[in-house]
Order: C-alpha cells, then structure tokens, then sequence
C-alpha cells in the first residue's frame, strides 16, 4: 500500500494525503452554499490540517514559485519539529494561572469564563512565551510568505507576519484543544487571536484588550479569508495564476468571510477575469457558463452575444441559437441568426430549406427566388424533352414546375411552365 501512495503522490500535484484532503474541499467550496455548512466542514479540517491549508493556498491560490512539492515536504517536516519542540517545551512549563488571570483583569477583562478554563489559558500562555520574539524563536516580519515561518526552531529563527503566527498559534493549540475555543480579533491590517474575553497579541506574545476603529471578533474559520486576501510577499517570486483557479479562491474567500461586501468585489473582479479569459480563447460556452454563476447580467450579455456570433460565422446555427436564448437580444439575434442560415443554405442550393426560414422571416423577395432555384432544380430532371410522350412521362414534374413558377412569380417560368403542361 505504502509503494502505491508513493507512486500516486509522485505524479499527483499533492505533496502528501493532507493537502489532497484540502484541495478536494477546497474545489467543492462555492459562494452558494449555505454559512454554516461551510463552517461546520472548514472548523474540522482546520482541526487537523491548518497548517497544511495556509501553505497549500500560498502555493495553489498566489503562486509562490519556491512551493514546490519537494519544498512543501520539507516545510511539513519543519512544521513537525515545530510541534516536537514546542511539546518538549510545554511539558516542562509551570504556569501559575492565578497571577495570570489577575495581569489579564488589569486590562479590564472580566476574566470569569477564562477562570473556569485554566488548562486552556495555561496552553495558551505556554505557546505565548515558547513563541514570544524575546526568547528568540520567532520574529515578525510584515507581508511575509508562511514558508518563511515554518523553519527547524533548533536550528533558524521563525519569520512571520501577523496572519502567519496566528495561524501557527492555532496550529499548535489544535494539538491539544478544540480550535473553535478561539475566535479572531480583525481591525483594519491586524489580526489577533482572542479567547473568552481577552486578545493575544500573536507578533509580540501578550495579552489584550482591544478597542480599535472597526474592529470585529469573528469565528476562528475565518483565518482562511484572512490569510486568503493577505498582500503577497514581495520577496519571493511568484508565477502566473490561472484565472479559474484565482476564482476558487475568491469564492473560498466568501464563502468563509463576514466580510462580504468587501470579498464580493474581489469575487466579482474574478468572474469577469475567468469569462474575458474564455472570451479570448474563443470558449463561449464555458464563459457563458461561469457568467450565468456570476450573475452577472454584462458577462451574461456579452458571452451569449459574442457565442452566437462566432457560432454563425463557423455556420453552426443550432448553437448560434443556443447561445441567442440566453441574451436579452434574442429576438434579434434570432433574426440575424435566421437570415445567416437561410443564405447559408440557399447558395448552397438547398432552396426548400431556405424557402422556409426567409418565410418565418416574411421576406417575399427571398421566398419567391428559392422557388425559382426549385423550378430550375425541378427542370433539370426533366432531362431531354423531345416529344409530347416524354413530357406525359414526367408529368408530376411539370405540375411541380408549374406550381413553383406560379410561387415564384415570374411570368417567364409560369409561361415555360404552361407550355409544358398542355400537352398533358
């Protein structure tokens, strides 16, 4: 079993069974499901797997060119000496709750529901003081790519900015205790972590109690929005992300965010880049398709027009009208749709075909010409005329001449016709 998990994870884009479990939830994610299901699945997975989606999306969603497979192991082995060290670390700590819990009420913090959790608080500050920059493990550094914090703590110092050392927080709590135990302080470019009434103040390993301008405690799910809509690092070089793919996280971002006015615009930019995308490659039905999920009436608008018209150029009439029913423009670019066809088949010589679109279309000059084209079609099967037998021997093909020249209205035809019928 080992031997074929090793031959799939050779060729498969995951580095390992982690990042396949959060690039599958990851791709079912859509901005329609409901809240709460979305939540109840995330808060599982970041249980197990935080550290593994923060990189994985660093990777997936801002194309650092330096994440590749083989860096991500080492980074997941780092991220492992980590948990051994801090676990080593924990053990030998004594944390005295009591004076804690006065320091914390100092900030104004009722500290009556932390007093009731003091296994908690106690794995709370033992991961403030391992984590603290003054004892020399970690240091922060501002738009910083995760890679840069999980290092080897025996043998580098960790480097992360407030989204990253929030996230490794939660890492390290979650081996423990239930991440849903902790929520998110956001005010405008911060994030902190706040646990029953207090704030921790990740960058710098210190309580808090926080009163700034538009500032929310949000449910901790919402690291992934955060760490999703963070600036890149300009440090590291980064490839070219496929619109599809920045879309994914887009409607990541908002299916896990309370944010949504300000991650819906950035949805929105997303759509509107996936459908040009498809536009420009001449794949109008999938620009349709992700237009009609956008909801977008101007994506939805121009991908059925601009399908229509490139699938009558390429006189495929059938999908040209496919693509018509969906634009506010229907009607007309039924019609247009309709004459392109009914020319199409006219020079081609097909008269009875054309004959009956440029009827839907009520244009009398066109019908009147098909049925010439049918007399002269008719005429030629005739063949050699030379006596009165030979006409009495075709004579369902003189009434159809006949008929057609009469539709036609042309008295020449009509009297080429009847000179023929006579001698029925």
């Amino acid at each position: 079993m080992d031997f074929f998990r090793k031959i799939y994870y050779f060729f498969s884009r995951y580095a390992n069974p982690a990042e396949r479990r959060v690039g599958k939830f990851f791709r079912k994610v859509n901005e329609k499901d409901a809240p709460h299901k979305v939540e109840k699945a995330l808060n599982q997975l970041l249980q197990r797997d935080i550290a593994v989606i923060n990189l994985w999306t660093e990777h997936r969603y801002k194309g650092y060119s330096y994440l590749t497979k083989r860096m991500r192991r080492e980074l997941y082995e780092n991220l492992a000496a980590i948990e051994r060290d801090f676990a080593a670390f924990e053990q030998a700590q004594t944390i005295d709750v009591k004076p804690l819990l006065a320091s914390i009420a100092h900030k104004g913090v009722d500290t009556a529901r932390l007093a009731a959790k003091p296994e908690r608080l106690a794995y709370i500050a033992a991961i403030m003081h391992y984590l603290a920059p003054r004892n020399k493990r970690y240091v922060y550094r501002e738009s910083s790519s995760f890679g840069r914090l999980l290092r080897d703590p025996t043998k580098e110092i960790l480097e992360g900015d407030c989204n990253q050392i929030v996230t490794l927080y939660i890492a390290l709590y979650a081996a423990k205790f239930n991440v849903t135990d902790l929520k998110l302080t956001l005010y405008p470019g911060h994030v902190a972590l706040h646990f029953d009434g207090v704030d921790i103040e990740t960058t710098n390993g210190t309580f808090a109690k926080y009163a700034k301008e538009g500032q929310a405690t949000v449910p901790i799910h919402e690291i992934v929005s955060v760490n999703l809509l963070d600036t890149h690092d300009v440090n590291y070089q980064k490839s070219i992300v496929d619109p599809q793919v920045l879309l994914e996280s887009a409607r990541l971002a908002y299916a896990t965010s309370s944010h949504r006015k300000l991650v819906k615009k950035n949805l929105e930019a997303m759509y509107n880049n996936v459908v040009r995308q498809f536009l420009q490659a001449n794949d109008y039905q999938r620009a349709l398709n992700y237009a009609k999920q956008s909801k977008s009436h101007e994506l939805i608008e121009i991908s059925a027009h601009n399908g229509a018209v490139h699938a009558m150029r390429q006189k495929q009439f059938k999908t040209a009208r496919k693509f018509a029913s969906a634009s506010q423009q229907q009607k007309t670019l039924a019609q247009t749709i309709d004459r392109n066809e009914a020319a199409h088949l006219y020079n081609a010589k097909q008269y009875d075909a054309a004959r009956k679109i440029y009827s839907r279309l009520n244009d009398t000059k066109m019908v009147q010409q098909c049925y010439r084209g049918l007399y002269v079609q008719a005429q030629n099967r005739l063949g050699t005329i030379k006596t009165a037998d030979d006409v009495k021997a075709n004579a369902n093909t003189v009434r159809t001449m006949e008929r057609y020249a009469k539709r036609s209205g042309d008295a020449q035809l009509m009297q080429n016709a009847r000179n023929l019928a006579k001698h029925l």
